[in-house]
């Protein structure tokens, strides 16, 4: 009943908020994804090599597939500081968390992403198709020079 309910919510909430789906135009740039598994855990997400020079000053997460309760997210960036990120609880594919400012000066590189998370389904649903694996997606927003 309590999944029911989580997932009512979730659809809820899915059809009344408007989706802001980022966009390489829109200066948004897919930092990392990551597959996550059916148990709760607690994962580092980095940056793809080719990016991780990269200066932002907002990220967001983007659930590809699957379903995922967010339940603790902490940014760290390359200066050392790191905040702990107001999380939305689950979201399903297709929705993403609003977009949080990063920490540090504007010489700071997003380094790390921690998360701990649990993600619904099984390896025996998966086996016989009715759920997949959720995969999520971190995205990145580039500091503008008006934010230097």
């Amino acid at each position: 009943m309590k999944h029911f309910i989580t997932i009512l919510i979730s659809s809820l909430v899915l059809f009344t908020t408007f989706q802001g789906y980022a966009k390489e135009s829109d200066d948004w740039v897919k930092i990392s994804d990551k597959v996550v598994n059916y148990k709760s855990e607690t994962d580092t997400v980095e940056p793809m090599a080719y990016i991780s020079q990269r200066n932002f000053s907002k990220i967001k997460i983007k659930v590809v597939q699957g379903t995922v309760n967010l339940k603790k997210i902490v940014v760290t960036m390359s200066d050392g500081s790191s905040k702990e990120l107001k999380t939305m609880g689950t979201l399903t594919k297709g929705m993403s968390t609003r977009a949080w400012t990063l920490p540090g000066d504007e010489n700071s590189k997003f380094k790390k992403l921690d998360m701990t998370y649990d993600s619904w389904g099984s390896t025996t649903l998966s086996a016989i198709g009715l759920s997949k694996k959720a995969k999520i997606e971190v995205w990145g927003k580039k500091r503008t020079e008006e934010e230097k």
